[in-house]
């Protein structure tokens, strides 16, 4: 059988690396803890981590239990808090987003969370806003999906994970050579973007904000048709990774990193800060567990 408490136990001891830092988070002597553990491995026929190593490196049977005390424990945890605050009643959460490219995998999570929670409605402004996090503070959002960190003060800002933004190229292009696009490269260029003001975009900001662009700006709506521009030797286009595919696998495009770091940005859900709701923190699960990897 397998309790919740295991998976807890578990998972404290992955997030501390240790026996004694996880025993001191579950409030356990380090004996107790070992003894808890030892118990559960001669019920389950298994070794759950390796003895003796630093951090606590974990069998594979316990790579099984922990995938499933991330998948788990979550929803024990909002189910919980519904039962303590009563909340069943009717909600409406309004979400947007200050990023063209996130609906490619947003949608799932979007439709999953209707299946599981029916009596909230989730509305998706599927109108690009970018000012959204000041729409916050006016009542006029819930929740959004954003790079851009500000207004902490009223704001919470809780990370879902990475994104890197890669040069998108088409094969016969000069650039396609290099294994790393610099800002010196870009100089010159045409580029392909969403329609966003440059003082808004990544680009502009992070990566050839110290060098006079004198290329030109051609605006587009759409990723899909950015991409088939690109492939068409059109220009040259600063996109997130997860939508290389299938263009690069068919050999229509090139991906480079920017610069010798790479171009990464952390994507954020926000919402006010006196936002506690159980519907939220579902919905911020199940973005975590759909986003790109």
């Amino acid at each position: 059988m397998i309790d919740l408490k295991l998976l807890r136990t578990l998972q404290s001891l992955q997030q501390t690396g240790s026996l004694q830092a996880a025993a001191s988070r579950l409030f356990l002597t380090q004996s107790a803890l070992s003894h808890q553990l030892k118990d559960a491995e001669q019920q389950l026929g298994a070794s759950l981590f390796i003895r003796k190593t630093q951090p606590v490196q974990f069998s594979s049977q316990g790579k099984i239990l922990l995938e499933l005390a991330a998948q788990i424990l979550p929803l024990v945890d909002i189910a919980a808090a519904q039962l303590k605050n009563g909340e069943f009643a009717a909600q409406t959460l309004r979400l947007t987003v200050e990023c063209h490219a996130c609906f490619h995998w947003l949608l799932p999570a979007v439709k999953a969370f209707r299946q599981q929670w029916p009596d909230v409605t989730l509305s998706l402004d599927t109108d690009i806003e970018h000012h959204a996090v000041e729409a916050l503070l006016k009542d006029e959002l819930d929740l959004v999906l954003t790079t851009d960190v500000r207004l902490e003060g009223q704001v919470s800002f809780q990370p879902l994970f990475e994104l890197e933004l890669l040069a998108y190229i088409y094969p016969e292009h000069p650039l396609a050579a290099k294994t790393i696009i610099q800002p010196e490269d870009l100089q010159t260029e045409k580029l392909l973007s969403y329609p966003i003001p440059p003082e808004r975009q990544d680009l502009f900001r992070y990566f050839l904000k110290k060098n006079q662009f004198q290329g030109q700006q051609r605006q587009v709506g759409q990723a899909s048709q950015i991409l088939q521009l690109v492939a068409a030797g059109e220009g040259i286009a600063v996109l997130p990774a997860w939508l290389a595919e299938p263009f690069v696998s068919q050999g229509l495009i090139v991906t480079r990193p920017l610069g010798d770091s790479g171009l990464k940005r952390q994507m954020y859900l926000a919402s006010r800060r006196d936002d506690t709701s159980s519907a939220t923190q579902a919905l911020y699960q199940l973005l975590r567990r759909f986003a790109p990897q």
